[in-house]
């Protein structure tokens, strides 16, 4: 199922004033995100905006305070992007920060199987399977 198309069946099952808000805040979003600096895009969510206030989230005190010397840049930006902005309220909220996975230790294979890969690429004729078996041993046998 497509994302559209399921945003279109939640609207579906939303009351009629919340699925409206819910679009508006999204295309709201997509203007901030076509006015913000490269450097602070996917950085910065809008939370909130009602009259004329616009209230945004970022994932860390650094994007937060960048975004604040923006403020009146945004502001023009965003006018000219067809939303209208009096006041831009910035806080921070850590939680939209992609959470830390700590990386998956592999270890290389073993020296019997490297051996017997090496047995094998002597033994098979010349070819793609075997250009293959050459690089993986070349590879694994760099440390």
């Amino acid at each position: 199922m497509s994302t559209s198309s399921l945003a279109d069946l939640l609207a579906s099952q939303l009351p009629n004033g919340l699925a409206t808000r819910a679009r508006a805040l999204l295309s709201i979003q997509s203007a901030l995100e076509r006015a913000l600096p490269a450097a602070l895009s996917g950085h910065v969510r809008v939370m909130q905006f009602e009259a004329g206030g616009l209230s945004l989230a970022c994932d860390s005190g650094a994007v937060a305070s960048r975004l604040r010397g923006q403020t009146d840049a945004l502001i023009a930006s965003l006018g000219k992007l067809g939303v209208a902005v009096a006041a831009v309220r910035v806080s921070v909220n850590p939680e939209l920060l992609a959470r830390y996975v700590h990386p998956v230790e592999k270890h290389g294979l073993p020296t019997a199987a490297l051996d017997e890969l090496s047995h094998l690429n002597a033994a098979i004729e010349d070819g793609p399977l075997k250009d293959a078996i050459g690089r993986m041993l070349q590879h694994h046998r760099k440390d």
